[in-house]
């Protein structure tokens, strides 16, 4: 199978000139800079002899002999940094080949990498950027071979660009990268999966990661060997039969690499800004702010063509589901049409009406007072018109239409502070539990326990979002916090009772179910979440109602939790049923956590369908919880595994994947923090410390600093 990656050397011709030769482009620099007027005539020559013996260092590191003089214009040094970004290069391209096979090459794949390029510092930049580093700090001049190793003033000596083709796909990179490098402060909140955008006076952007260093933890043959004695055996530590893996196994601890992340718009403006302009605008004496300012308004240009770009590329996958979305819970239209065509024509078009404010009201064509206002007079209307039913199944259905309205008022927390939100969502949980107990007081009501379990369920995902559903913590939780609209008590009342229904839901019904698709899916994954929340949270007895609870967890998931689940969703997606790219993501998490399917597997699908929509980060967070619990608290590698008592115990691929998956928990939380509301975070939060056993911090950096 052929990778779509291309790994490239993108090194100029290597410099042939020997030392002395270097002198007049140190002195150019050096008048450039004006660095006689930074530190003095006295100190200049000094400072000139320190960049000497710094590049004398560097060439032979480059395995140059300088007392060669070469004739030709192309020179072949063999020192161990040449070798090391050599190896890597190989390394990379047998990733492409995939001549061998692994989970994270896989991975990086889907993340959208297109091409990978490879580069160490050429005589003129290393010349440049050790005059900046002298003129910063003087003495680190003093030890030349540190300023090219590891932690050394010189992070860049080496570099790694990946390049993808949209902006959203950095994200995945930044991600997937982790497995073949590590780095400090991945998950300090303020950064992107360890990296930090650059962005430049010129316009230049990307996404950058320093002082890396080249740590692929999977791959064993890659382990670092002992620590030898002496900085200087760096020059002796090779071998010339050496083949790359022994080359990366004994230099990947020796030298920083910096990680930079491109679009493939990004790498074209980069290209051409940098060949045309970058000794003279960037960093020479020629600096123009003239010339800064059109640079800059090109790469504005080129940044919205590829958002547009972008834009393009999530209408066109969203274009295969205008023919096939429908409605919403269509087994609940079904049966009002089935009863009567009229009310089920009155539904619809409160529906549509419905949907028309919304899109009225997102375009701003009126304010937030004549939206709910009119929300609240199509509620009272159907209430009126639900009131006039004789039909008792009629009725019930209309009346659930109000609710939902409400229902819908209570997810505009964008537009409404959360004291009006509250009074939105209560006002549907009160209406929602008129509904139930009407369903329930009337058992004459035509698929009576369908329309109860969707009442339930609407319900029960109110008091999730804004509450901590079947979570029980301990109630200093939510000190100075508002309060759940809905209790344990009353979550959990409700949840048992909608077991209890589904479990004991006839044939006939659940094929009436099924035929909703979507609607069935959403239902059964609800149930189970709150289910895993009230087994990992609640305080747990030896009381009759926990004991029920228990068994009814364990009827329904044998029932519904299972591989014809899985077969059955995948149907619905072949044919583009599911247009909720969250219920994509979450749908796969449930798998995963039950041992019905790999996460590789669901990573390659949940990459594919962000570039549909953006997902949410809680929703990325589940995935990762169940990927740790498949992979790091049940031990297994394969679907097999987990129900093999004897799962692996390899504790270096354990820790590998703590590690891995962690710290993309953690990151993720930092950005639930900031982006979604309080209840998400803390249940997330408490998720993570549960089955992790370990504190998130929302001080990480300082912790890093003060160490």
């Amino acid at each position: 199978m052929r990778s779509n990656m291309g790994v490239h050397h993108f090194l100029p011709k290597v410099d042939c000139r020997s030392l002395d030769a270097l002198i007049p482009y140190i002195d150019q620099v050096l008048d450039e800079k004006s660095v006689h007027l930074l530190i003095g005539y006295e100190e200049l020559a000094g400072f000139k002899e320190d960049v000497l013996s710094c590049m004398e260092v560097y060439y032979q590191l480059l395995g140059r002999d300088d007392g060669s003089t070469e004739s030709s214009d192309v020179c072949h040094f063999n020192g161990p940094l040449p070798r090391y970004v050599d190896s890597l290069i190989h390394y990379f391209r047998r990733v492409e080949q995939q001549e061998f096979s692994n989970k994270e090459a896989m991975v990086l794949e889907y993340s959208g990498v297109k091409t990978i390029k490879i580069r160490y510092k050429q005589t003129n930049s290393v010349i440049k950027k050790l005059v900046k580093l002298g003129l910063r700090e003087r003495e680190v001049l003093k030890d030349p071979l540190s300023i090219f190793l590891k932690d050394g003033a010189l992070h860049d000596l080496v570099g790694i660009l990946f390049i993808c083709s949209y902006p959203y796909e950095k994200e995945w990179v930044a991600r997937a990268l982790y497995n073949f490098f590590e780095y400090k402060h991945r998950t300090d909140d303020h950064l992107l999966y360890g990296f930090y955008n650059v962005k430049k006076r010129s316009g230049y952007q990307a996404l950058h990661c320093d002082r890396t260093i080249f740590d692929p933890r999977f791959d064993l043959a890659c382990a670092s060997l002992p620590e030898p004695d002496g900085s200087a055996s760096i020059f002796t530590i090779l071998d010339s039969e050496d083949d790359d893996i022994a080359v990366i196994k004994k230099l990947k601890d020796r030298f920083n690499i910096e990680i930079q992340l491109h679009t493939t718009l990004e790498n074209v403006w980069g290209n051409m800004e940098h060949s045309s302009s970058y000794d003279v605008l960037a960093k020479g004496t020629g600096r123009s702010s003239e010339i800064t300012v059109q640079w800059k308004l090109l790469s504005d240009s080129l940044k919205e063509l590829e958002l547009k770009f972008q834009r393009l590329q999530m209408e066109t996958e969203q274009s295969r589901y205008k023919d096939t979305k429908s409605p919403g819970f269509t087994f609940v239209y079904d049966i009002l049409k089935s009863l009567d065509k009229q009310a089920y024509t009155k539904l619809i078009k409160s529906v549509e009406k419905v949907d028309n404010l919304i899109a009225l009201f997102n375009s701003h064509e009126f304010s937030r007072h004549d939206y709910v206002q009119q929300l609240q007079e199509e509620m009272q209307a159907i209430d009126a018109y639900a009131a006039r039913q004789k039909d008792i199944t009629v009725h019930a259905i209309c009346k659930m239409q109000s609710a939902f309205i409400a229902y819908g008022l209570a997810n505009h927390s964008d537009f409404f502070n959360p004291y009006d939100i509250r009074e939105f969502v209560q006002s549907s949980l009160d209406n929602y539990e008129e509904s139930q107990r009407f369903v329930e007081a009337h058992p004459e009501i035509l698929k009576q326990d369908l329309v109860n379990i969707l009442s339930i369920y609407r319900y029960l995902r109110l008091g999730q979002k804004y509450g901590l559903g079947l979570m029980d913590p301990p109630a200093d939780i939510l000190s100075g916090r508002v309060v759940p609209v809905m209790s344990f008590e009353r979550a959990k009342h409700y949840f048992a009772l909608g077991l209890s229904l589904l479990n004991s839901l006839s044939e006939d019904d659940l094929h009436y179910l099924k035929d909703d698709g979507v609607a069935y899916v959403k239902i059964l994954h609800h149930f189970d979440v709150m289910a895993r929340e009230w087994e990992l949270f609640s305080s747990h007895d030896d009381s009759g109602s926990t004991k029920l609870i228990i068994e009814q967890i364990a009827r329904f998931r044998g029932r519904f939790i299972n591989e014809a689940l899985l077969q059955y969703f995948k149907r619905l997606l072949d044919t583009n049923k599911i247009d909720d790219v969250g219920l994509i993501v979450d749908f796969y998490a449930t798998m995963i956590w039950h041992g019905l399917y790999l996460p590789i597997d669901s990573i390659k699908q949940i990459i594919r369908y962000s570039g549909y929509s953006e997902i949410d980060k809680s929703d990325l967070f589940y995935y990762e919880l169940a990927a740790y619990r498949f992979l790091v608290v049940r031990r297994c590698e394969l679907l097999k595994d987990c129900d093999d008592v004897s799962r692996y115990h390899d504790k270096n691929k354990i820790m590998y994947r703590k590690d891995y998956h962690s710290e993309n928990m953690i990151n993720l939380l930092f950005q639930i923090k900031r982006k979604e509301s309080f209840y998400t975070f803390e249940k997330a939060r408490i998720h993570f410390e549960k089955l992790t056993g370990s504190a998130f911090k929302i001080d990480h950096f300082s912790d890093s600093i003060s160490q």
